[in-house]
């Protein structure tokens, strides 16, 4: 039996509803998170501040756990061949008495030592939130004015918007704290997941392409061009958070949830695309043929 990717043969109100029900849930998981820690999603380093310890990896994850545990010990991750503590605020007498301890046990050669304030990062998290925002705008500007259509752009947006809420949703479910590295990633998404949306809406409606075989055809380049990338990045996830298999270097960390971020956002993109945009589409299509 031969195989169809198209997704024009779905039921068009079934392609709008199966990306909206997970957007919902997607949604569901946000608010969960928000009504614990108070965001969205789990905030790292960069936007709380603390201190964050990292030692060569010769003790067990819960040894440390358990010596460490006096000291607002929030997580240990382990690196490869390094280990990285961190550490929420620590009042002045403790963190000596922390660095002293981490200090005679490893030697002060072996143990690097990060600390940010948190007004630094309270600071980070409005420039994240204004970027955020700004790209946001910025995108929807460009969108309009090249279709000059009020509803298919607005469809792309929403689109862009929600590969935004899973891809976090995601990070939430596989535990990634938005960082520098996992916000340039999302940002990164607000132009990946355009791009298919773009191609589509522009073949559709500018170029008058909506028979199955034309939509099968977008489709097919579409998902090419989404899955080269997708290759890409898994390859980028794999070496860098797997580095310390094959070579004496560290996990890359910021290189790790920057890779992982976009494959959630990418997937989330091929839904939204092919099943939401492309179903609103064909309602769009139908809708507006009725009319004349």
């Amino acid at each position: 039996m031969k195989f169809d990717l198209n997704p024009y043969n779905l039921d068009t109100k079934k392609m709008i509803r199966i990306p909206l029900f997970i957007l919902v849930i997607c949604i569901g998981i946000l608010f969960s998170f928000f009504v614990i820690y108070d965001t969205p999603v789990r905030l790292g380093y960069d936007f709380t501040g603390g201190t964050v310890i990292t030692v060569p990896s010769t003790k067990d994850v819960g040894y440390l756990e358990e010596k460490y545990q006096a000291y607002d010990l929030l997580f240990v991750r382990d690196m490869g061949s390094r280990t990285m503590l961190q550490f929420g605020f620590i009042d002045p007498d403790k963190g000596k008495e922390l660095r002293e301890s981490i200090i005679q046990e490893y030697g002060e050669e072996n143990v690097q030592l990060d600390y940010s304030g948190a007004t630094f990062g309270e600071e980070m998290q409005r420039l994240a939130i204004i970027a955020i925002i700004f790209s946001f705008i910025l995108m929807a500007i460009v969108v309009f004015v090249a279709f000059r259509i009020p509803l298919p752009s607005c469809m792309i947006t929403f689109c862009a918007l929600s590969d935004i809420i899973m891809a976090m949703a995601m990070m939430d479910i596989f535990g990634i704290e938005l960082t520098l590295g996992s916000l340039a990633a999302l940002l990164m998404l607000i132009g990946y997941s355009v791009d298919t949306d773009i191609l589509l809406t522009n073949k559709v409606l500018k170029e008058g392409k909506n028979t199955k075989d034309d939509f099968k055809r977008i489709f097919n380049t579409g998902f090419t061009m989404t899955t080269t990338t997708l290759v890409a990045v898994v390859v980028m996830f794999i070496v860098s958070t797997f580095s310390y298999l094959f070579t004496s270097y560290t996990q890359i960390t910021i290189l790790s949830e920057m890779s992982a971020v976009l494959i959630f956002g990418l997937l989330a993109d091929m839904l939204n695309t092919w099943l939401m945009n492309a179903g609103f589409l064909r309602l769009y299509i139908d809708k507006r043929g009725k009319r004349r």
